[in-house]
C-alpha cells in the first residue's frame, strides 16, 4: 500500500465527511469521522473497519488511512483539526494511539449524540466558535473510551513530524535520501526505515506522489505548458516527469491533460 502525504490547504475543517473513496494517505492533523447514515469501510493503520450509523473513528496525526468503500446512502460528519486546538488533548494526540480507533454507536453518550446532531446542522464558516465547542464535546466523549498504546517515544514522534515537515518544505527542490538525512541529522537507513515501516512506501515514491499531485493541480491552468509544469514540480527533464506520472496516475501527463481539458470544454 503506497501512502501519500496530504498537505492540506486548511488546518481546520468541520463539516460533511467525504462521499467518495480516498486512497491511503496521512496528514499532520487529527481527524474524527462519525457515520450518520449508510456505511463506510475505512482502513486505519492497515486494519479495515466498518462504520455503521452512529459509529465513530478517530485518526491520530501521521497515521495512514483510507476510505475504501462508501455505500450509496453514506453520510457522516468529519472534523480535521490540529492536535493542539483543544489543549487538554494535545498530549494524547502527540504521545499515544488507540488500540482500536473505533467507538461503536452503543457506547456513545447522549452528550456525544447531541453534539454530532448539532454539528451536522452548522456551517463552519458562519459558526466557527460553536463548531469548535461541539468538537470539544465530541472529543471528550470519544477519547475517554479508548485503550491506548504508545506508538513512539516522544522524541521519535517528534522526529516523524520533522521528517514530514522538512521534505514537504523542500519537495520541489533537488532532494535525495542522502541530502535529506544529512539535513535532518539522522542516518539514511533511519530515514529509509521511517518511510518503509511507518508510511509503507519509499522515499522517492513519497516525493513523487506529492509532486504529481501538484502537477495535476497545475494542469488546470490553461496558460501552462507541460514543460513548465514539469519544471515547477521539481523535475529536471520530461522523461523523468513522464515516468513518475505514469507510475502514480497510470497514464502519461499528455493524456491526463487532454482528458482534463476535454472535460472542462464539455466534450467528454
Amino acid at each position: 500500500m503506497n501512502t501519500v502525504y496530504e498537505a492540506r490547504p486548511e488546518k481546520l475543517y468541520i463539516g460533511l465527511m467525504t462521499d467518495y473513496p480516498c486512497p491511503a494517505h496521512l496528514h499532520a492533523v487529527a481527524e474524527v469521522i462519525i457515520q450518520t447514515q449508510g456505511y463506510a469501510l475505512v482502513t486505519i493503520d492497515e486494519v479495515q473497519y466498518r462504520l455503521n450509523p452512529g459509529d465513530a473513528a478517530v485518526i491520530f496525526p501521521l497515521v495512514p488511512h483510507s476510505f475504501d468503500y462508501l455505500s450509496e446512502d453514506s453520510k457522516g460528519v468529519t472534523a480535521i483539526f490540529p492536535p493542539d486546538i483543544i489543549p487538554e488533548y494535545t498530549g494524547t494526540f502527540h504521545d499515544l494511539q488507540p488500540v482500536i480507533p473505533l467507538l461503536p454507536a452503543d457506547r456513545r453518550s447522549l452528550d456525544l449524540r447531541f453534539a454530532v446532531e448539532r454539528l451536522s446542522n452548522l456551517n463552519m464558516d458562519d459558526n466557527l466558535s460553536m463548531c469548535i465547542a461541539y468538537l470539544h464535546v465530541i472529543l471528550a466523549g470519544l477519547l475517554k473510551n479508548f485503550t491506548y498504546r504508545p506508538v513512539y517515544d516522544y522524541s521519535e514522534r517528534g522526529l516523524g513530524y520533522r521528517i514530514i515537515s522538512y521534505i514537504t518544505d523542500h519537495v520541489f527542490e533537488e532532494l535525495t535520501l542522502e541530502s535529506a538525512a544529512r539535513a535532518l541529522g539522522i542516518s539514511t537507513s533511519h530515514l529509509s526505515h521511517f518511510f518503509s515501516e511507518r508510511l509503507h512506501t519509499n522515499f522517492r515514491r513519497f516525493i513523487n506522489a506529492i509532486r504529481i499531485e501538484k502537477a495535476r493541480l497545475l494542469m488546470r491552468d490553461p496558460n501552462l505548458t507541460l514543460t513548465e509544469i514539469c519544471g515547477n514540480c521539481g523535475y529536471n527533464n520530461m522523461r523523468t516527469f513522464r515516468r513518475a506520472f505514469l507510475q502514480e496516475i497510470g497514464c502519461l501527463p499528455s493524456e491526463h491533460l487532454a482528458h482534463l481539458r476535454n472535460r472542462i470544454a464539455g466534450t467528454e
